[in-house]
């Protein structure tokens, strides 16, 4: 009885500290705003290489995770979002001290592995925390919806005032951001382990290994899980390319740093207002949640750069392209929430962990050749263009993938087999 009532206090904790915890964790505050223009204006590096970083550093996770995933089943997931944010740390540290493009590439090593760490293990904490109910899902959702909501709010103040401080002196937002980082730190450093301590001895290499190859077997034998993981993971991909082409585009039409800095915060408060929203978009939507959000992106993206290619004036060219970037982050805010929402249903803790892997692994694919086809397109052709042939082919590919899901995902509960459902075997 005792030891019921110290887990349900670590319990309460880490659902107390966690929405603290991802405002200040979910992304790097300040540094984000002025990413594309401290590389190319300071560091001088081109368009298509700032791109291409995006393909490092998805190349870099993708053969991390199966190691990293070792690493997180053997320290725990307390320890596994301590060294996260180290990692994540030492990232933005090597970014502002580079003086070549090797050192960018180690950056994105670091990366690589702070948000492998981070992703394998914050959410699953979250999990575990929350009380077993029939309503988990919404619970879960709305602590996750209220941290990820006010970084959004906490992101367009630090994107506002980094838009500013930047032309003031380039390196300030990113000192700043570093201050943050450590802030996060701290708060992770306040985490506790939930599992019991039986569930907390110590396993060998191999045993961790096969615990994940159990996972991959687990989702290869689950067509709800596939079609779900082949979804989200390319929308991930594709999320991470539009939100480089975008800073990228709005610098090359010669918006000036401090009002970058203002369009990009009033989009985060979009996000974050979104982000609160989510339930409800999912109730109204339900299993077309992601399909809709998908499309409304990529056209949006396809347009974005279409207005600048047919040569609107700059008035009305502009405020079309801000006009797709609020649907986008708006539905990027939604999409955060339920993605995870969906991952979570019908799962065991110990399952959750290896799924958030295996997504993990599947969206740095995604995230790799998306980057490196829109890299590619940098090459030969500009920021504009590169957007509409993106869009477009995008668009295919998520028709191709929302027929696939139309039979495996929204099914009732009762509906789906053991072979989808992990507490059920």
């Amino acid at each position: 009885m005792e030891e019921e009532k110290k887990l349900a206090l670590k319990k309460k904790l880490n659902m107390k500290l966690y929405p603290i915890y991802k405002m200040v964790a979910a992304d790097a505050l300040f540094f984000n705003a002025i990413k594309v223009l401290f590389l190319t204006q300071v560091k001088g590096i081109s368009n298509a290489n700032v791109v291409f970083m995006e393909t490092i550093y998805a190349f870099f996770k993708l053969i991390l995770q199966v190691p990293m995933t070792v690493v997180v089943s053997k320290l725990g997931i307390r320890k596994s979002i301590i060294i996260g944010n180290i990692f994540w740390i030492l990232e933005v540290v090597l970014i502002m001290i580079s003086k070549n493009y090797f050192i960018i590439i180690l950056s994105q090593l670091f990366s690589a592995i702070g948000w492998s760490c981070k992703t394998i293990s914050e959410t699953p904490m979250l999990n575990t925390s929350v009380p077993e109910a029939q309503v988990k899902g919404k619970i879960f959702a709305k602590i996750e919806s209220k941290g990820y909501s006010r970084y959004c709010y906490l992101s367009a103040i630090s994107t506002v005032c980094a838009g500013f401080l930047y032309e003031v002196n380039a390196y300030i937002p990113i000192i700043l951001a570093i201050i943050f980082m450590v802030f996060a730190l701290i708060i992770s450093l306040n985490f506790t382990e939930v599992k019991k301590e039986e569930q907390e001895e110590k396993k060998t290499a191999k045993q961790s290994i096969n615990e994940v190859k159990e996972g991959f077997l687990f989702i290869i034998k689950s067509p709800r899980l596939k079609s779900l993981l082949l979804m989200i993971g390319f929308m991930w991909g594709m999320i991470c390319l539009f939100g480089t082409y975008q800073t990228t585009l709005l610098k090359d039409i010669h918006v000036p740093a401090k009002y970058i800095g203002i369009i990009l915060a009033a989009l985060d408060i979009i996000q974050g207002m979104s982000a609160t929203k989510a339930n409800k978009f999912n109730e109204k939507h339900k299993n077309h949640s992601l399909t809709y959000i998908a499309i409304r992106m990529t056209v949006g993206i396809a347009v974005a750069g279409g207005v600048v290619v047919i040569g609107l004036s700059k008035i009305p060219q502009l405020a079309i392209i801000i006009f797709t970037y609020i649907l986008r982050m708006s539905d990027k805010g939604v999409f955060q929430i339920i993605r995870k929402r969906y991952m979570g249903n019908f799962m065991t803790p110990e399952m959750l962990t290896k799924i958030y892997a295996v997504y993990s692994l599947i969206a740095s694919l995604f995230r790799m050749t998306a980057s490196a086809i829109g890299s590619y397109l940098l090459t030969f052709m500009t920021i504009e263009y590169a957007m509409v042939v993106i869009g477009i082919l995008f668009t295919i590919v998520i028709l191709i993938f929302s027929q696939y899901m139309k039979t495996r995902i929204g099914l009732k509960p009762e509906e789906y087999t053991k072979k989808d459902v992990a507490y059920m075997q």
